[in-house]
């Protein structure tokens, strides 16, 4: 049985160790090739997570396109439409640029995060496999 001392600081703390208590089920030799090749297929996964971040760009882009409209939309419709009509649109055609810029802005941050969460767990993963040769390993 344990001691009073131990269960108090399991009990605070509130953690399992490696190799403590809930084993999990030994893991098939097909189950370790699985994941030897997930390891090695890291830094693929790592292209997706990277491939997202040129939303600052588009919004760039975007705001020109949204200045630009507006100018020509004006100065070439004074005559064919009625101006209260165009200008509303382009006000609506603005707000939803600052919609998008405001949105490409967070998702901007966001990404920054994902990138870094998957860089730690490149890190932590490369301490205990070789990420390009996980796969070298387990076929020898």
């Amino acid at each position: 049985m344990k001691t009073w001392e131990d269960r108090l600081m399991k009990h605070i703390l509130n953690e399992k160790y490696l190799g403590e208590e809930d084993k999990a089920p030994a893991m098939s030799s097909e189950d370790k090739r699985a994941f030897m090749e997930a390891v090695a297929n890291y830094q693929q996964l790592g292209k997706m997570v990277y491939a997202t971040g040129g939303l600052r760009e588009v919004a760039k882009t975007l705001e020109n396109i949204v200045d630009q409209a507006e100018n020509i939309t004006i100065q070439e419709s004074e005559h064919w439409f009625d101006n209260v009509t165009v200008s509303r649109h382009m006000k609506q055609l603005r707000e939803a640029y600052k919609v998008f810029e405001k949105t490409a802005g967070e998702m901007s941050q966001l990404q920054q995060r994902l990138e870094s969460s998957y860089d730690d767990m490149g890190m932590i993963l490369n301490r205990y496999y070789k990420m390009n040769e996980a796969l070298k390993d387990e076929q020898e």
